[in-house]
């Protein structure tokens, strides 16, 4: 998955489609769960939705590449 593509939500009964933009990580740092691990996730901009939440982060193992960017 390359920034660019056109990406499908898996979880989405719509099919929800966006443009993936990259991969955003987190680093764990909660001292109430000291054994948790970093981790990463796709950050894709969603066609249909409006506003503040149009872009978003979401589990890469829920989104396929519809269409991969030249």
């Amino acid at each position: 998955m390359q920034p660019g593509d056109l990406v499908r939500n898996k979880n989405s009964e719509s099919g929800e489609l966006g443009l993936f933009m990259g991969i955003r990580a987190f680093k764990h740092n909660s001292p109430s769960n000291p054994g948790a691990e970093d981790y990463v996730c796709g950050e894709v901009y969603w066609y249909e939705r409006a506003g503040k939440y149009s872009v978003g982060t979401i589990q890469l193992n829920l989104i396929e590449v519809i269409d991969e960017s030249k």
